[in-house]
Protein backbone atom coordinates (compact mmCIF):
# COMPACT_ATOMS: atom_id res chain seq x y z
CA UNK A 1 0.00 0.00 0.00
CA UNK A 2 3.13 2.21 0.77
CA UNK A 3 4.28 2.34 -3.36
CA UNK A 4 0.27 3.26 -4.11
CA UNK A 5 -0.04 6.12 -1.16
CA UNK A 6 3.01 7.58 -2.72
CA UNK A 7 2.04 7.38 -6.17
CA UNK A 8 -1.51 9.21 -5.07
CA UNK A 9 0.31 12.13 -3.46
CA UNK A 10 3.02 12.69 -5.95
CA UNK A 11 -0.10 12.05 -8.35
CA UNK A 12 -1.54 15.00 -6.70
CA UNK A 13 0.99 17.65 -6.63
CA UNK A 14 1.18 17.28 -10.17
CA UNK A 15 -2.55 18.03 -10.92
CA UNK A 16 -2.13 21.00 -8.14
CA UNK A 17 0.61 22.21 -9.53
CA UNK A 18 -0.50 22.34 -13.27
CA UNK A 19 -3.57 24.26 -11.68
CA UNK A 20 -1.73 26.91 -10.48
CA UNK A 21 0.92 27.61 -13.08
CA UNK A 22 -2.17 28.42 -15.11
CA UNK A 23 -2.75 31.96 -12.89
CA UNK A 24 -0.05 33.13 -14.87
CA UNK A 25 -1.47 32.11 -17.86
CA UNK A 26 -4.01 33.41 -20.45
CA UNK A 27 -4.77 36.53 -18.28
CA UNK A 28 -4.98 38.70 -21.08
CA UNK A 29 -8.71 39.26 -20.86
CA UNK A 30 -9.60 42.50 -19.10
CA UNK A 31 -12.91 41.49 -17.00
CA UNK A 32 -11.80 41.28 -13.65
CA UNK A 33 -14.53 41.44 -10.21
CA UNK A 34 -13.05 41.84 -7.18
CA UNK A 35 -15.52 41.15 -3.99
CA UNK A 36 -15.13 41.78 -0.57
CA UNK A 37 -17.50 40.21 1.95
CA UNK A 38 -17.92 39.50 6.13
CA UNK A 39 -20.70 37.34 7.35
CA UNK A 40 -21.62 36.06 11.00
CA UNK A 41 -23.53 32.90 11.57
CA UNK A 42 -23.70 29.72 13.26
CA UNK A 43 -21.46 27.46 14.46
CA UNK A 44 -21.18 23.73 15.05
CA UNK A 45 -18.24 21.41 15.69
CA UNK A 46 -17.17 18.19 16.81
CA UNK A 47 -13.45 16.99 17.27
CA UNK A 48 -13.16 13.39 18.75
CA UNK A 49 -9.48 14.10 19.37
CA UNK A 50 -10.66 16.91 21.93
CA UNK A 51 -13.84 15.98 23.46
CA UNK A 52 -17.21 13.48 22.51
CA UNK A 53 -19.42 16.58 22.33
CA UNK A 54 -20.88 18.71 20.09
CA UNK A 55 -19.87 22.50 20.68
CA UNK A 56 -22.30 25.51 19.11
CA UNK A 57 -21.77 28.98 19.16
CA UNK A 58 -21.16 32.11 16.94
CA UNK A 59 -19.33 32.08 13.60
CA UNK A 60 -17.02 34.91 12.07
CA UNK A 61 -16.04 35.24 7.91
CA UNK A 62 -14.24 36.67 5.52
CA UNK A 63 -13.92 36.44 2.22
CA UNK A 64 -11.82 38.01 -0.32
CA UNK A 65 -12.89 36.77 -4.33
CA UNK A 66 -11.17 37.86 -7.72
CA UNK A 67 -12.99 36.41 -11.14
CA UNK A 68 -11.58 36.92 -13.78
CA UNK A 69 -11.83 35.72 -18.00
CA UNK A 70 -8.73 34.11 -19.42
CA UNK A 71 -8.26 33.58 -23.21
CA UNK A 72 -8.03 30.00 -23.09
CA UNK A 73 -10.56 28.25 -24.98
CA UNK A 74 -11.93 31.28 -26.84
CA UNK A 75 -12.76 33.18 -23.77
CA UNK A 76 -14.78 30.52 -22.67
CA UNK A 77 -12.87 30.19 -18.91
CA UNK A 78 -12.49 31.98 -16.20
CA UNK A 79 -10.27 31.55 -12.96
CA UNK A 80 -11.52 32.06 -9.25
CA UNK A 81 -9.27 33.03 -6.44
CA UNK A 82 -10.56 32.98 -3.41
CA UNK A 83 -9.40 33.73 0.26
CA UNK A 84 -11.87 32.79 3.20
CA UNK A 85 -10.83 33.37 6.62
CA UNK A 86 -13.28 31.89 9.47
CA UNK A 87 -12.94 32.17 13.65
CA UNK A 88 -15.73 30.79 15.85
CA UNK A 89 -16.40 30.75 19.70
CA UNK A 90 -18.07 28.03 20.53
CA UNK A 91 -19.07 26.43 24.41
CA UNK A 92 -20.51 23.06 25.46
CA UNK A 93 -24.05 21.92 25.91
CA UNK A 94 -23.25 22.63 29.85
CA UNK A 95 -22.16 26.27 28.82
CA UNK A 96 -18.71 25.48 31.40
CA UNK A 97 -16.24 25.14 28.78
CA UNK A 98 -15.50 27.22 25.64
CA UNK A 99 -13.71 26.31 22.56
CA UNK A 100 -12.10 28.38 19.80
CA UNK A 101 -11.94 27.60 16.50
CA UNK A 102 -10.21 29.15 13.05
CA UNK A 103 -8.90 29.04 9.95
CA UNK A 104 -7.81 30.31 6.33
CA UNK A 105 -8.53 28.48 2.86
CA UNK A 106 -7.16 29.60 -0.27
CA UNK A 107 -8.15 28.24 -3.56
CA UNK A 108 -7.66 28.63 -7.27
CA UNK A 109 -10.38 27.38 -9.48
CA UNK A 110 -11.15 27.40 -13.26
CA UNK A 111 -14.33 27.01 -14.78
CA UNK A 112 -15.79 26.18 -18.83
CA UNK A 113 -18.73 28.73 -19.52
CA UNK A 114 -21.41 27.00 -20.99
CA UNK A 115 -23.18 29.89 -22.11
CA UNK A 116 -23.05 33.15 -24.10
CA UNK A 117 -21.08 35.63 -21.64
CA UNK A 118 -19.33 34.85 -18.66
CA UNK A 119 -19.68 34.73 -14.78
CA UNK A 120 -18.09 38.60 -14.68
CA UNK A 121 -19.78 40.27 -16.93
CA UNK A 122 -22.94 37.88 -18.35
CA UNK A 123 -24.50 38.66 -21.62
CA UNK A 124 -27.37 35.89 -21.16
CA UNK A 125 -29.82 35.64 -19.09
CA UNK A 126 -28.42 32.45 -17.59
CA UNK A 127 -25.09 30.86 -17.29
CA UNK A 128 -23.37 27.75 -16.06
CA UNK A 129 -20.17 27.08 -15.20
CA UNK A 130 -17.64 24.29 -14.38
CA UNK A 131 -14.32 23.39 -13.19
CA UNK A 132 -11.85 22.24 -10.48
CA UNK A 133 -10.19 23.95 -8.21
CA UNK A 134 -6.69 23.67 -6.13
CA UNK A 135 -7.38 24.50 -2.61
CA UNK A 136 -5.60 24.08 0.99
CA UNK A 137 -6.59 24.77 4.66
CA UNK A 138 -5.01 25.75 7.82
CA UNK A 139 -6.79 25.99 10.70
CA UNK A 140 -7.02 24.66 14.29
CA UNK A 141 -9.58 24.01 17.43
CA UNK A 142 -8.48 24.89 20.90
CA UNK A 143 -10.50 23.81 23.99
CA UNK A 144 -10.15 25.98 26.94
CA UNK A 145 -9.78 23.18 29.36
CA UNK A 146 -6.36 21.53 30.96
CA UNK A 147 -5.15 18.39 29.47
CA UNK A 148 -2.56 17.06 27.27
CA UNK A 149 -3.79 17.65 23.96
CA UNK A 150 -6.09 20.92 24.43
CA UNK A 151 -5.30 21.41 20.83
CA UNK A 152 -5.97 20.25 17.17
CA UNK A 153 -4.53 20.92 14.28
CA UNK A 154 -6.33 21.23 10.75
CA UNK A 155 -4.66 21.10 7.10
CA UNK A 156 -5.29 19.39 3.91
CA UNK A 157 -4.54 20.26 0.41
CA UNK A 158 -7.15 19.20 -1.93
CA UNK A 159 -8.62 19.17 -5.65
CA UNK A 160 -11.93 20.38 -5.72
CA UNK A 161 -14.69 19.86 -8.16
CA UNK A 162 -16.89 23.09 -8.58
CA UNK A 163 -20.05 24.41 -10.10
CA UNK A 164 -21.88 28.05 -10.45
CA UNK A 165 -24.61 29.30 -12.16
CA UNK A 166 -25.79 32.63 -12.71
CA UNK A 167 -29.07 34.45 -13.15
CA UNK A 168 -29.15 38.05 -14.22
CA UNK A 169 -32.48 39.58 -12.73
CA UNK A 170 -33.77 42.94 -14.65
CA UNK A 171 -36.01 44.72 -12.49
CA UNK A 172 -36.82 48.81 -13.67
CA UNK A 173 -33.67 48.26 -15.92
CA UNK A 174 -31.62 48.02 -13.19
CA UNK A 175 -29.51 44.07 -13.81
CA UNK A 176 -29.66 42.20 -10.00
CA UNK A 177 -27.71 39.20 -10.71
CA UNK A 178 -28.04 35.65 -8.52
CA UNK A 179 -25.00 33.82 -8.30
CA UNK A 180 -24.60 30.24 -6.97
CA UNK A 181 -21.97 28.01 -6.09
CA UNK A 182 -21.33 24.69 -4.90
CA UNK A 183 -17.94 22.90 -4.06
CA UNK A 184 -16.82 19.58 -3.59
CA UNK A 185 -13.39 17.97 -2.28
CA UNK A 186 -12.83 14.86 -4.25
CA UNK A 187 -9.05 13.97 -3.88
CA UNK A 188 -6.40 14.95 -1.58
CA UNK A 189 -4.10 14.61 1.58
CA UNK A 190 -4.95 15.72 4.62
CA UNK A 191 -3.14 15.65 8.13
CA UNK A 192 -4.80 13.81 11.27
CA UNK A 193 -3.01 12.61 14.53
CA UNK A 194 -3.83 8.85 15.62
CA UNK A 195 -6.33 7.78 18.02
CA UNK A 196 -4.25 8.74 21.14
CA UNK A 197 -1.11 10.07 20.02
CA UNK A 198 0.23 13.53 21.28
CA UNK A 199 1.82 16.10 19.42
CA UNK A 200 4.54 15.72 22.14
CA UNK A 201 4.88 12.66 20.43
CA UNK A 202 4.82 13.66 16.53
CA UNK A 203 6.68 16.42 16.55
CA UNK A 204 9.09 16.60 19.53
CA UNK A 205 9.86 12.49 19.90
CA UNK A 206 9.14 12.51 15.94
CA UNK A 207 6.77 9.01 16.11
CA UNK A 208 4.86 9.93 13.45
CA UNK A 209 2.18 7.54 13.05
CA UNK A 210 -0.27 7.59 9.80
CA UNK A 211 -0.28 11.19 10.16
CA UNK A 212 -0.39 12.17 6.48
CA UNK A 213 -3.60 10.23 4.93
CA UNK A 214 -5.26 10.11 1.70
CA UNK A 215 -8.39 12.06 1.73
CA UNK A 216 -11.06 11.36 -0.72
CA UNK A 217 -15.37 11.76 -0.21
CA UNK A 218 -15.59 8.36 1.55
CA UNK A 219 -13.22 9.59 4.47
CA UNK A 220 -14.17 13.33 4.02
CA UNK A 221 -17.18 14.13 2.68
CA UNK A 222 -17.76 17.54 2.72
CA UNK A 223 -19.37 20.49 0.84
CA UNK A 224 -19.36 24.13 0.48
CA UNK A 225 -22.48 26.34 -0.83
CA UNK A 226 -22.41 29.86 -1.70
CA UNK A 227 -25.59 32.07 -2.75
CA UNK A 228 -24.96 35.51 -3.39
CA UNK A 229 -27.03 38.77 -5.03
CA UNK A 230 -25.55 41.69 -6.47
CA UNK A 231 -27.54 44.98 -5.92
CA UNK A 232 -26.41 48.01 -8.14
CA UNK A 233 -26.53 51.48 -6.05
CA UNK A 234 -25.61 54.07 -8.63
CA UNK A 235 -21.90 53.34 -8.94
CA UNK A 236 -21.32 50.61 -6.21
CA UNK A 237 -22.25 47.25 -6.04
CA UNK A 238 -23.64 46.02 -3.19
CA UNK A 239 -23.34 42.00 -2.78
CA UNK A 240 -25.37 40.37 0.21
CA UNK A 241 -25.16 37.04 0.61
CA UNK A 242 -25.44 32.77 2.63
CA UNK A 243 -22.76 30.72 2.66
CA UNK A 244 -23.11 27.25 4.16
CA UNK A 245 -19.74 25.27 5.05
CA UNK A 246 -20.10 21.42 5.86
CA UNK A 247 -16.80 20.52 6.66
CA UNK A 248 -16.59 16.09 8.07
CA UNK A 249 -13.58 13.80 8.24
CA UNK A 250 -13.04 10.38 9.69
CA UNK A 251 -9.35 10.21 10.10
CA UNK A 252 -7.49 7.87 12.25
CA UNK A 253 -10.95 6.86 14.18
CA UNK A 254 -11.29 10.72 15.11
CA UNK A 255 -14.48 12.08 13.85
CA UNK A 256 -14.32 15.81 13.38
CA UNK A 257 -16.94 17.96 11.75
CA UNK A 258 -17.91 21.72 11.41
CA UNK A 259 -20.76 22.68 10.26
CA UNK A 260 -21.39 26.96 9.73
CA UNK A 261 -24.00 28.86 8.36
CA UNK A 262 -23.23 32.71 7.91
CA UNK A 263 -24.87 35.52 6.64
CA UNK A 264 -22.95 38.05 4.39
CA UNK A 265 -22.46 41.35 3.12
CA UNK A 266 -20.07 43.57 1.18
CA UNK A 267 -18.87 45.08 -1.78
CA UNK A 268 -18.12 44.59 -5.57
CA UNK A 269 -15.36 46.01 -7.30
CA UNK A 270 -15.34 45.75 -11.14
CA UNK A 271 -12.17 46.49 -12.99
CA UNK A 272 -11.10 46.69 -17.28
CA UNK A 273 -7.25 46.45 -17.32
CA UNK A 274 -5.65 47.82 -20.30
Amino acid sequence: MRPLYIIMCKGLATVSMLLLSLCAYGQDNKEVLHSSMIGVGWSNILDTYLSPYNYTGTDLRIQRETMRMTTLWNGRVSNQSLIDVNGAINENHAGNIDEYAGGIRYSQGWFYNFNEGNVVNPVSKWNIAAGLAASGYLGVVYIDRSGNNPAQAKADLMIDASAMATYDMVIARHHYLWRYQVSVPIMGIAFSPNYGQSYYETFTLGNSDHNVLFAYPGNMPSMRHKLTLDIPIRRYTLRVGYVAQFNQSTFNHLKYHQYSHNFMIGFNKYLYRR
